[in-house]
């Protein structure tokens, strides 16, 4: 494929491809098509991307494909059962059936609520996952995690359900604000300081203002989806290696809730989480310091933020990473490097470093 990359992903049973490039939305009906064993496809869409969500459809209209569409409304709190009970009384109108599939235009929160839907409707149906944001491009789209929230915890209604294609239009980022591109590249940092001190080199070099150099971003792009690929096929149920991709999540997820999930978008609080999860790892793995002064150098240059909203109290914190599923029979179950590509699976840090660490948050 010229001026992209196709990868083949093997996940558990299900085996499928992912497309990253400029220009594939047009080809959607091309892409699809021949993998689709029914005739109707239901485009669950951000009603953001309503433009791009239209393309899709036409292009699988011409490919002889039955659609209905149907927009969601943008940002966390479509994330519901109440949303998911709508979904699928418009699918049993539209009469989707087990064969069809759901067609997931959006980010990240899209991609969760429109996963769950296809995984519950009918006990499962396909899906496909059209990312249009960096952040779903890197980490979302990629290793089947599906769900919606309840008022005590983020994703607690869930189900693993891997899509049978993947379509990353990396033309749909430039026309992305500055802020969600800038909390999809809090992911990007995540994976640097995953894979190897290489990768977070290039990220650390990455020019602003995002999205960045077309080619690089597509080759960068690729080697965050290869990563999440080779740890999601080990472990696609989340028993072991896979909550290493949750570095930085688990006071990540406790910022998020504490300012109300809207005070902080998701990569925000990802960013401020990382480096909680850098400084533990100092005291708890001898990691170097000038990782975590090189983190919060490119997160500051790229916008995000590094450090915390001094009305959020660090017992706020503490509370929500409590009910946080990262939260085990009352024991933290926190992801360290001891340098990039070092991981090292805790649990349960003492306290006082965890305190420490948001503390040290505060202006």
């Amino acid at each position: 494929m010229a001026s992209g990359h196709v990868l083949e992903a093997r996940i558990g049973v299900s085996e499928f491809p992912v497309f990253i490039g400029p220009g594939l939305i047009g080809r959607m009906g091309e892409l699809w098509t021949p993998r689709a064993d029914g005739g109707a496809a239901l485009v669950v869409h951000d009603e953001a991307v309503g433009g791009i969500a239209d393309r899709v459809a036409e292009g699988l209209r011409e490919a002889g494909q039955r659609v209905e569409t149907v927009p969601v409304a943008s940002g966390e709190s479509s994330k519901s059962l109440s949303e998911v009970e709508r979904l699928t009384r418009v699918a049993a109108r539209a009469r989707i059936r087990r064969r069809d599939a759901v067609v997931a235009v959006g980010g990240g929160v899209l991609g969760d609520l429109a996963g769950f839907l296809a995984a519950s409707y009918q006990r499962g149906i396909g899906l496909v996952h059209v990312p249009t944001t960096l952040l779903a491009m890197v980490d979302s789209a990629i290793g089947g995690k599906t769900g919606v929230d309840l008022p005590e915890g983020k994703n607690y209604v869930g189900a693993i359900w891997q899509p049978r294609l993947v379509v990353m239009d990396t033309e749909t980022l430039e026309s992305l604000p500055q802020r969600q591109l800038s909390c999809g590249f809090a992911e990007v940092v995540k994976y640097g300081l995953l894979e190897s001190p290489e990768l977070f080199e290039r990220i650390d070099a990455w020019p602003d203002p995002l999205p960045g150099p077309r080619e690089e971003l597509i080759d960068l792009i690729r080697d965050c989806v290869l990563h999440k690929l080779r740890v999601v096929s080990e472990d696609e149920f989340e028993t072991g290696l896979r909550a290493s991709l949750n570095l930085g999540h688990t006071v990540g997820h406790g910022i998020e809730a504490a300012g109300g999930y809207d005070r902080y978008q998701h990569g925000e609080a990802i960013s401020l989480g990382l480096l909680a999860a850098l400084r533990i790892a100092e005291r708890m793995t001898g990691l170097d310091p000038v990782w975590r002064a090189r983190t919060r150098a490119v997160l500051a240059r790229h916008r995000l933020p590094v450090t915390l909203d001094p009305t959020l109290s660090t017992e706020a914190i503490l509370d929500a990473m409590g009910r946080d599923k990262k939260a085990d029979a009352g024991a933290l179950n926190m992801v360290l490097i001891g340098a990039p590509g070092d991981i090292r699976l805790r649990q349960n840090p003492p306290m006082e470093m965890v305190v420490q660490a948001i503390e040290e948050l505060h202006p």
